[in-house]
């Protein structure tokens, strides 16, 4: 849909310059969302989420000006190398804040995953920043005004490997797909793999829908896990979106109560 540079604004702060494609502007609807995407990160004013400064339209150039980060995304880093599961917890911790900062301020991300997760590098050490809520809905029609179909009914939005099952079945979502969401980051950062692996996404979309996760165990062998943290897990799995933490505040109050250490390489 766009590029993204390296640029400075008119005081001298290093930005991020996130600018549409001309043809995206065609479309009303890649506009209107990504409209959307800077409403959203403007009312998540969080140390968690990227900040953003702006919003503008310049020489037909529809771009946002964002905090410019200095790092690598969650996903480059599993990629690198295993986390150990502290640090693993960390992370999940600083992403629930911020997700649950969000939600209570009626946003959904809707496309929770490590690629748009970052950690940034900063004076303060290494601090994890929620990206990329272009998918993001409002789950009330107070922040942005009247709401706006973006999207047409049985649409699929999402990344297959982190997606809930409503949102397979295109149902109606709430704060509880990104919990499910975080189920499988969590899942993915502890172990090394995804609760469901299947070379169809066909497949891949009955498992999320019918099958129920393997333990955190039995996905990598040499992994100790408290019986909590187990519970915690299979928890923000759960096919139905009741037997979820209703948000990520609540998701990130019962992570904070389990024992620690809550994992371990044997």
């Amino acid at each position: 849909m766009g590029n993204v540079y390296r640029a400075r604004a008119a005081d001298g702060t290093p930005v991020a310059l996130k600018v549409l494609h001309p043809t995206v502007l065609e479309r009303w609807d890649l506009r209107r969302r990504f409209e959307r995407e800077a409403q959203a990160l403007a009312a998540v004013t969080h140390v968690n989420v990227i900040g953003v400064r702006e919003l503008g339209e310049a020489d037909g150039r529809l771009f946002l000006a964002m905090e410019l980060l200095e790092g690598e995304t969650l996903e480059a880093r599993l990629v690198r190398e295993r986390l150990e599961p502290d640090e693993a917890l960390a992370i999940a911790d600083a992403v629930l804040a911020g997700l649950a900062y969000a939600h209570a301020h009626g946003i959904l991300h809707r496309d929770v995953k490590p690629d748009n997760v970052f950690l940034a590098r900063t004076p303060l050490g290494v601090v994890p920043k929620l990206l990329d809520f272009g998918l993001a809905k409002q789950t009330s029609d107070d922040p942005w005004g009247p709401r706006t179909v973006l999207t047409s009914q049985g649409m699929l939005l999402g990344t297959p490997a982190y997606m809930a099952p409503e949102q397979i079945r295109a149902a109606a979502v709430d704060a509880r797909v990104d919990v499910y969401a975080m189920g499988v980051v969590i899942f993915e950062m502890l172990t090394g793999t995804f609760p469901f692996v299947a070379e169809e996404v066909s497949e891949l979309f009955r498992m999320h829908l019918c099958e129920p996760p393997p333990p955190l165990e039995e996905a990598r062998h040499d992994l100790g896990v408290a019986p909590e943290l187990e519970a915690f897990v299979r928890r923000a799995l759960a096919k139905e979106p009741d037997a979820r933490f209703p948000d990520a505040g609540a998701m990130r109050r019962a992570l904070a109560k389990i024992p620690r250490p809550a994992a371990w390489f044997t």
